[in-house]
């Protein structure tokens, strides 16, 4: 009995090994492999960005290269974290407020990938010591920037991971956590291909924060150990997005030049393909609402010539924020673009309606809590993914509105525009929606400081 007892337990120790021994060797075999392919690809990657820095397209070329800018004042834990873009940043600023009122005097650098990433981090994230452009991964770029650095821990905003640089941290001795970590539909299924790289590099993340149950699931299945995925919520929900006092809204139409009573739609973050669908839906609007106002602001500002010229041929009068020629008090042009960096979250108070945009084109959306942060029920189209679990939790709540193309948005508009009593009794509910919500970037912040402070302070706490 007891030699039988001991053959099923080799057998199943046996069969333990081949299979994880397995992965890990897979794994580690895709990380070489993944260097090969860079070295094999690295001249026509050098032409690449050469091109971009010539024209203008990729600033920061040294700083991709691994020599970073970084002030060497003297302060305690050195955290890194890592956004990718603006969205990225959004999330990351209400996880940089806790850090630094947790650890006061903590020294919090923030990397993007982004141009317009770098140029929120300016905007959005004022207590960080300070910011660049994150290393290319490669072993060298990777190395350089960390002995730059010197982080006593690396939080990956939503989970932007590359292979070298995890792996030079922890040659490093750096932990590396996620936070607010999300995996997209469309991610998901890109990530599926490369699931050996990824597993790999996610092996050696030393705690996983995740956004929802579905992120969490996806992370496990890319090769993150199950026993370091923790699901902890989004941080975009403890935003300082405090609801304008209505002395300040008042204010700020005044300065948009929209008339005291006048309803107005905002639609923010919009893209390519969306403009002509909102413009169809407000000449709509304007049948039943003829003193309707409407604020576009585009995702990329420089897009703001190609948008008046959409407007001029839809018959719509147009002035931009920043010229100046918006007049206070009202009698402008019905349409204001909004073209300034870092003013849509207040703009947003001035609305009766709301849209946010890469959601009736396949991008999957943007931020949809800035609205709801001052009460304003929010209309966003169906391709969501990036925004998931946002979107169902604004949907659930009845504050949130998906709408398949411009003619449902204007239907929609229309029927809240007529409802002043529902609209009110909206603004409660979404106030309600992020009070109850807010949390997550206190828990990230415990996370990331137990790990640059190798477990002195609790982690979930």
């Amino acid at each position: 009995m007891r030699g039988s007892r001991h053959r099923r337990q080799l057998g199943d120790r046996r069969a333990f090994g081949a299979r994880y021994g397995g992965r890990r060797l897979t794994s580690t075999l895709a990380f070489y492999t993944y260097n090969l392919l860079l070295l094999a690809l690295s001249p026509v990657g050098a032409a690449y960005l050469g091109w971009r820095t010539a024209t203008g397209k990729q600033p920061g070329w040294a700083e991709r290269l691994g020599y970073v800018p970084v002030d060497q004042t003297p302060g305690s834990p050195r955290i890194w974290l890592h956004a990718v873009s603006a969205g990225e940043v959004a999330a990351a600023a209400p996880l940089l407020r806790e850090l630094l009122a947790k650890a006061p005097d903590a020294r919090v650098y923030l990397s993007t990938i982004t141009s317009t990433g770098r140029q929120m981090v300016a905007s959005a994230c004022g207590g960080a010591a300070g910011s660049f452009y994150f290393p290319l991964d490669t072993p060298g770029a990777a190395r350089r920037a960390l002995s730059r650095v010197r982080p006593d821990v690396i939080a990956l905003v939503e989970g932007d991971v590359w292979p070298n640089f995890v792996h030079q941290a922890s040659l490093q001795g750096v932990p590396v956590v996620i936070v607010n970590g999300r995996v997209s539909d469309r991610g998901y299924r890109r990530a599926r291909y490369i699931r050996p790289f990824l597993s790999w590099a996610l092996r050696s993340v030393r705690w996983l924060g995740a956004q929802t149950e579905l992120d969490a699931e996806r992370l496990v299945s890319l090769g993150a150990p199950r026993h370091a995925v923790t699901v902890v919520g989004n941080t975009k929900f403890d935003a300082n997005l405090c609801p304008l006092p209505p002395t300040e809204v008042s204010a700020l139409r005044s300065q948009l030049g929209i008339e005291p009573g006048a309803p107005v739609l905002v639609a923010g973050s919009t893209r390519p393909g969306e403009e002509e669908q909102l413009l169809r839906a407000y000449k709509k609007l304007l049948a039943e609402f003829p003193n309707l106002r409407l604020v576009i602001a585009p995702r990329h500002v420089e897009r703001t010539t190609e948008i008046e010229s959409l407007l001029k041929d839809a018959g719509c009068r147009s002035v931009r924020r920043s010229s100046g020629a918006v007049q206070p008090g009202g009698g402008n042009a019905p349409v204001v673009i909004l073209d300034t960096m870092g003013e849509l979250a207040s703009v947003f108070a001035v609305a009766t309606v709301a849209f946010v945009g890469g959601s009736l084109v396949p991008i999957g959306g943007h931020n949809i809590l800035q609205p709801i942060a001052q009460g304003k029920p929010v209309m966003f189209g169906p391709h969501v993914n990036s925004i998931r679990g946002v979107a169902a939790a604004v949907v659930d709540a009845g504050v949130g509105f998906m709408v398949a193309d411009g003619d449902e948005l204007a239907s929609r508009a229309s029927e809240l525009l007529a409802d002043p009593v529902r609209l009110d009794a909206l603004e409660t509910a979404c106030i309600e929606l992020m009070e109850r919500n807010r949390g997550a970037a206190a828990r990230y912040a415990d996370a990331v400081l137990r790990a640059a402070t190798n477990g002195r302070m609790p982690l979930n706490a």
